[in-house]
């Protein structure tokens, strides 16, 4: 499958270039279950499958999601979907067998929902464009506030991406029509504002790793390392991998996942730039995807996989050894 090209850009920099068949894969991913789907497409057992239909839903296609652009989890280990498609926010709680579907919130008529994070006290942030601000919901999953209050004005134009810094005190939020990420402190004020580099379209993603801030755009084909203070410090690149079009992190296995359109693949590389994996396949069965959107990786190490064009997303684990 060719060759890796890997730059890490801090205190320490490595740079290799890997072959493929060097090393034997060592991170083997399977698919677990996928959510929604235009087709029907579900977890094994279906969650309130009478009180789930939504506007898009039927008896066959309960869930509706049509264009999933986010997904996260809480401390409760429910699974939280940011719907463009549906103008709302899935939440499937597994552990409970339950399932809702947030259409609106107090203040708001209508939501356009994008990015999805959660910090370590169990809050999630929804990034909304239609309204230009962030929702946050507490650990109970109860819409909590407003990120930023109303007497602040509308600082955001169309917020997508979002990303918590690890002291939780500052938000990030990626603001595409103005070509910056925005940094708010918890009472939405404004604590600094990040210009992306000259000739870096807008950013698709934002994922925290080792204190920096990794940027994906939507055209270039590199993730962009910033400082929290604005400062690049160089970029991540893949040779296999022209135009990346997603991006992930598992800070606990310390692992990076980047989905490949040639292939319709993600890839597992170590921090270090050793290729350990790849899995996922081109296709509309319950196991594949056309084109994905995003990558998170929850605590327990599930791997989710948001595939917009075919309205699902998949849910991949790692397998145990043999």
């Amino acid at each position: 499958m060719g060759h890796i090209l890997t730059k890490r850009i801090g205190l320490l920099m490595a740079s290799a270039t890997l072959a493929y068949a060097q090393f034997p894969s060592t991170a083997n991913y399977h698919h677990v279950y996928t959510l929604g789907s235009k087709d029907g497409i579900h977890p094994p057992k279906i969650l309130n499958k009478r009180l789930a239909k939504t506007t898009l839903g039927n008896p066959d296609t309960p869930y509706g999601l049509a264009f999933p652009l986010g997904v996260g989890t809480d401390s409760h280990n429910r699974i939280w979907i940011a719907d463009n498609g549906t103008s709302s926010i899935h939440v499937f709680d597994g552990p409970k067998g339950a399932y809702r579907e947030i259409r609106r919130v107090p203040g708001l008529a209508t939501l356009q929902p994008a990015g999805i994070a959660s910090d370590h006290t169990g809050r999630i942030y929804v990034s909304d464009a239609a309204s230009g601000n962030v929702l946050i919901f507490d650990d109970t999953g109860e819409f909590h506030r407003l990120l930023i209050p109303p007497r602040q004005g509308r600082l955001l134009n169309s917020p997508t991406a979002v990303a918590i810094a690890d002291n939780v005190r500052t938000i990030y939020i990626a603001d595409p029509p103005q070509k910056h990420i925005l940094a708010l402190n918890q009472e939405g004020e404004t604590v600094g504002s990040i210009p992306l580099p000259a000739g870096y379209s807008a950013p698709a993603s934002i994922t925290m790793m080792g204190g920096f801030l990794n940027v994906m755009a939507v055209m270039q084909h590199f993730v962009q390392v910033i400082s929290q203070t604005g400062i690049v410090r160089g970029a991540l690149e893949w040779e296999s991998i022209q135009y990346p079009t997603a991006f992930g992190y598992d800070p606990i296995r310390r692992r990076v996942f980047v989905a490949n359109p040639r292939y319709s693949t993600i890839e597992v590389f170590t921090t270090d730039g050793v290729s350990i994996g790849v899995f996922g396949q081109a296709g509309d069965g319950v196991d594949q995807f056309r084109r994905v959107d995003s990558i998170y990786v929850d605590p327990m190490g599930l791997v989710y996989v948001t595939d917009s064009r075919r309205g699902k997303v998949l849910v991949f684990d790692e397998s145990l050894p043999r």
